[in-house]
């Protein structure tokens, strides 16, 4: 059985739904693959890429790594689709037309960059897959990508400090957030949750490492 690539070139359809369509379809076509691996899966996402509008691409690849996941592909395979995927974000920057004025005064312009995609999420689901199969120095020089890529996303810059914390780094975490800090410092809401976000973490990794070491 052969489920044809076009879960996710519908104009009409959420980045959302495209993901979802691109999962349950991988998924049929890995269960229906006589020879038990991914080959007729990866061919259909293949097809559903080329197929689909910049604004999907990225949920196409989401729906791809967690397919290579699931299956332990092996990590440097992983690691390709993850650099493709963050290629899929740089895509649409500053991709921008006017519409309803014909390019004159009266146009409106319209972002065409994929702005309904999670691209802060992406950085932290790629950090946390360095820190399961990478070195540390593989971990920050993502993380140092990450923040550059979305320099006002909060959940990025708590991601990189902890996961100084996963490394056994409190000092290089403690570097981290200090910087964030004076990144948000006229935000207090948002210094109040990074903070919090860092210290329930560091907390939590210190309650980990007691009852491994059965103190």
């Amino acid at each position: 059985m052969r489920v044809e690539p076009d879960a996710a070139r519908t104009p009409g359809h959420s980045v959302a739904e495209a993901d979802g369509r691109c999962k349950l379809a991988a998924l049929a076509t890995v269960r229906n693959d006589e020879g038990g691996d991914l080959t007729e899966a990866r061919a259909f996402l293949i097809g559903t890429l080329a197929r689909s509008s910049n604004v999907h691409r990225a949920a196409i690849f989401r729906a791809w790594v967690s397919m290579e996941e699931q299956a332990g592909s092996d990590a440097r395979r992983v690691r390709k689709l993850f650099e493709a995927w963050s290629r899929a974000y740089r895509l649409g920057d500053g991709r921008k037309k006017l519409v309803g004025g014909g390019g004159g005064k009266g146009g409106e312009e319209q972002d065409l960059s994929g702005q309904d995609d999670d691209e802060g999420g992406f950085w932290c689901r790629y950090i946390d897959f360095e820190l399961h199969h990478g070195t540390a120095a593989s971990v920050r020089v993502v993380a140092e990508r990450a923040v550059a890529a979305c320099p006002r996303d909060p959940a990025v810059h708590a991601k990189y400090a902890n996961a100084e914390l996963r490394l056994g780094c409190p000092d290089r975490a403690g570097a981290v957030l200090l910087s964030t800090l004076d990144l948000f410092a006229t935000d207090a809401k948002t210094r109040e949750w990074l903070e919090r976000e860092v210290a329930t973490y560091d907390d939590t990794m210190s309650m980990k490492q007691s009852r491994h070491g059965g103190i």
